[in-house]
């Protein structure tokens, strides 16, 4: 999410203060909320044009469909699925469900996550205090069937029945949120096979995980700094900048963003203020209304059109390398790119998400659900839009099951080197900041 943060005050539409959710949904209060969604799109999405979408048509078709949802779940599903004919990670609908789940940092998960990698779905995390962990699943590990199914038909079968998103990296996501996610205590059957060939079966349980904003800092023992984010959040803030401080004198410092989902703009142009000691325009945003984003009657620019970083007397100098994924998205890949196009920073890894839009808080839908829909879209200084694309590395590090099977860090390995070596070359080449007056 790029946005607001609970508590902060940002000027978000007048909502419609729905009713307490009903217990189930009937076909009046399914209107409701189905117009609720249709219409906000259509009258505030960040793009008039709406992605070149019809959006009467997408209307026509899933209103029906809606309406004769079997049960809650599969109406809420229905709503989300509509939002994504806009091709937009950040346009959707959650449940009552899933707001709840949000609300308390937490997720139901059975503790593991997979991608296509070399033709086939390799485990690339474990959970160690999840059940795949004690029943023996490890990264590298391929995942053959689901249920007794095989595993690659499956998958086929549950992206098909997927929304779209704004990339195929991103929907893989929610094709993993499909499989892995679930109601608490429920369970799953996979096989899996280890990297010597051999196969086991096991039964896991979903649970419920807690995940809150977290920031690390060290000194690597090639003592080059390294400091990792996983969100872009206001509780990770003093704990960004007490790291930077400490790693002030590194030769080099590693900021690690693989699996970071984004969070709030205005961390974001805070932690890039600390590397920019000049004033340097990183881009521009996008509204409907082609204005600022702002509060008090437009007294107050909360969202400038002109995205400019402030000079900062005391930034890092040193050279930067930034290590993305699939996994990096929004927020993250908002701070690479601008890294990248100023010439600030090499980005290491592999291409990140492509979901590059943002939102300013979420739109209570009338039944309990939530809607989350763009009002900002994202342009570089280059004119470049991330959305759709991804940030593309500079020293492309590919993922292998070989090394995941014996816990290898390439991408890691790849940006120690490269900075070992601009560090021996001498003085960093400065950035290529367009200096301007403000905005």
């Amino acid at each position: 999410m790029i946005g607001r943060q609970a508590g902060e005050g940002t000027s978000v539409p007048t909502e419609v203060v729905p009713a307490p959710p009903e217990r189930v949904l009937g076909p009046a209060a399914r209107a409701r909320a189905f117009d609720f969604v249709w219409q906000t799109i259509n009258d505030r999405y960040h793009d008039p044009k709406l992605n070149g979408v019809d959006w009467k048509a997408v209307g026509a078709r899933y209103r029906p469909l809606a309406l004769a949802a079997r049960d809650d779940e599969a109406f809420w599903d229905t709503l989300d699925r509509m939002t994504g004919e806009l091709r937009d990670a950040h346009t959707r609908v959650d449940s009552p469900e899933r707001v709840a789940l949000r609300k308390s940092d937490q997720s139901i998960s059975l503790g593991f996550s997979f991608a296509p990698l070399e033709g086939k779905l390799a485990v690339i995390s474990v959970n160690p205090d999840s059940d795949a962990w004690w029943a023996g699943v490890r990264p590298g590990m391929v995942l053959v069937a689901i249920g007794g199914e095989p595993a690659a038909a499956a998958y086929a079968r549950l992206q098909a029945e997927t929304r779209l998103d704004s990339t195929e990296r991103s929907r893989h996501f929610r094709v993993l949120r499909k499989i892995l996610a679930g109601t608490e205590g429920s369970q799953a059957a996979f096989t899996f096979e280890r990297a010597d060939g051999s196969r086991f079966d096991t039964t896991v349980s979903r649970r419920k995980v807690t995940s809150r904003a977290s920031a690390s800092h060290r000194v690597l023992p090639s003592g080059l700094g390294y400091l990792r984010l996983n969100q872009w959040a206001v509780g990770v803030i003093s704990r960004v900048s007490t790291g930077l401080e400490e790693l002030r004198n590194a030769p080099g410092i590693i900021i690690d963003l693989r699996g970071n989902p984004g969070g709030s703009v205005h961390i974001v142009d805070r932690m890039l203020s600390e590397f920019f000691g000049v004033p340097t325009e990183i881009g521009r945003v996008t509204t409907r209304t082609g204005e600022p984003i702002s509060m008090l009657f437009g007294a107050v620019e909360i969202i400038k059109l002109k995205n400019t970083i402030q000079g900062n007397a005391k930034a890092y100098t040193g050279p930067v390398a930034i290590l993305v994924n699939a996994g990096s998205a929004s927020g993250s890949e908002l701070f690479a790119a601008a890294m990248q196009s100023t010439g600030r920073a090499t980005i290491v890894g592999q291409t990140t998400c492509g979901c590059l839009l943002g939102f300013l808080g979420y739109a209570r839908v009338p039944g309990g659900g939530e809607l989350a829909y763009s009002e900002v879209g994202f342009v570089l200084g280059n004119g470049k839009r991330i959305e759709g694309e991804g940030v593309v590395p500079d020293l492309p590090v590919p993922l292998t099951l070989a090394d995941l099977v014996v816990s290898r860090d390439r991408a890691l390995e790849a940006a120690q080197e490269l900075l070992q070596k601009e560090a021996a070359a001498g003085p960093p080449r400065p950035p290529v900041p367009q200096v301007t007056s403000g905005s």
